[in-house]
């Protein structure tokens, strides 16, 4: 699935699809399983609350569609990282209903939410994200937005100035203003909007700009729905003991997580819950059950852990560095060099598998 151009135009452009991760058949059975679950919402006379399309609360990253579609890309993460032992993200899918209903609005030139989801503590490449599309996206469509080579200078951007520095890494994400937007155009960055095929997958750098964008009115494909699964995978050999603790926590009370899956693991409580009162009788995944039971899914949980005795080291995967950042605690990973295993706690994190 990823070949050398794919590697390259990652690195260059901080982004790349990938094409036919899922056959149009395994997606359209994922889109029937999700609009059957969205029909008890329309019982009610209601929508999920959703922001910009992604699904705020009921569980949705623990549905067990979900994790069919996360079981489905994991080869693709397995080359891009080139090891098997990964440790996956628990984050929520993207809905988004055709405009033409008069349900959601139309996309409005200058307004956007393009973020970054990587903090200045964190220093050069730590995760590529994902986005699983399910159904098509045209350049029209409900689809990926991005700023083309942003990734190159987001260490520089945070550099050149301390304040939003700080609130990056205090939030772990930083909304792009109108002046930053000019300040990274300026570098030779481009804003696009990125068409994903059917069964596609978009992989991007988590120092890229980016965002979705909402449909143009007058689009080619009037009435087109989004359905895109998001899914971020990492090394497993990353993960420190608390942070285990922490993903085997996650995984016996079956809460959604961020999209870091190996360092800096976060909760995402509005995520795990029902977050309307309006919607009590709505049913949502309370416990892990049937696929999510599994021994693969415990591993990328991180409940299960890898065996990493009698596994040589792999070259290609670096530690992610991390950095003090001004009057913010230093991380619990700084100056964590990783440099062997303790066999005394069979930490072995220093070691990534190779295939």
């Amino acid at each position: 699935m990823i070949n050398d151009r794919h590697r390259t135009e990652l690195s260059q452009n901080g982004f790349v699809v990938i094409e036919n991760v899922l056959t149009e058949e395994e997606c359209e059975e994922r889109i029937g399983e999700y609009k059957i679950w969205l029909q008890q919402f329309r019982g009610s006379g209601e929508w999920p609350k959703s922001l910009n399309s992604l699904i705020r609360g009921y569980n949705a990253g623990n549905l067990e569609t979900t994790w069919k579609v996360r079981l489905a890309v994991k080869p693709v993460y397995e080359e891009l990282w080139k090891t098997p032992r990964l440790l996956s993200s628990i984050e929520t899918v993207a809905i988004g209903r055709p405009p033409e209903e008069g349900e959601e609005e139309f996309a409005v030139e200058g307004k956007h939410w393009l973020h970054c989801d990587q903090g200045a503590e964190k220093f050069g490449l730590h995760a590529y994200q994902g986005g699983v599309y399910l159904e098509a996206a045209e350049e029209d469509d409900w689809t990926f937005y991005v700023l083309k080579k942003s990734h190159k200078f987001l260490d520089e951007f945070y550099a050149n100035d301390k304040k939003v520095a700080e609130q990056s890494a205090q939030h772990n994400f930083f909304n792009i203003r109108e002046n930053d937007l000019d300040w990274f155009k300026s570098k030779g960055c481009e804003l696009l909007r990125v068409a994903v095929p059917k069964g596609g997958m978009v992989l991007w750098d988590s120092r890229l700009i980016h965002a979705n964008a909402r449909p143009v009115k007058g689009r080619k494909n009037p009435g087109r729905w989004r359905f895109t699964v998001l899914v971020c995978m990492t090394p497993a050999c990353w993960a420190n003991k608390s942070d285990l603790e922490k993903r085997k926590s996650a995984y016996k009370s079956a809460a959604m997580l961020s999209h870091w899956p190996s360092q800096d693991i976060r909760f995402d409580i509005q995520g795990s819950s029902a977050p309307h009162e309006q919607t009590k009788n709505i049913e949502f995944p309370e416990k892990l059950s049937g696929i999510a039971t599994t021994a693969e899914v415990q591993e990328l949980c991180g409940y299960k852990e890898y065996d990493f005795s009698n596994v040589k080291s792999n070259p290609e995967i670096s530690y992610p560095k991390w950095k003090q950042i001004l009057h913010n605690p230093p991380s619990e990973y700084f100056n964590d060099q990783r440099l062997e295993p303790s066999e005394s706690t069979h930490d072995w994190s220093s070691y990534c598998i190779l295939l």
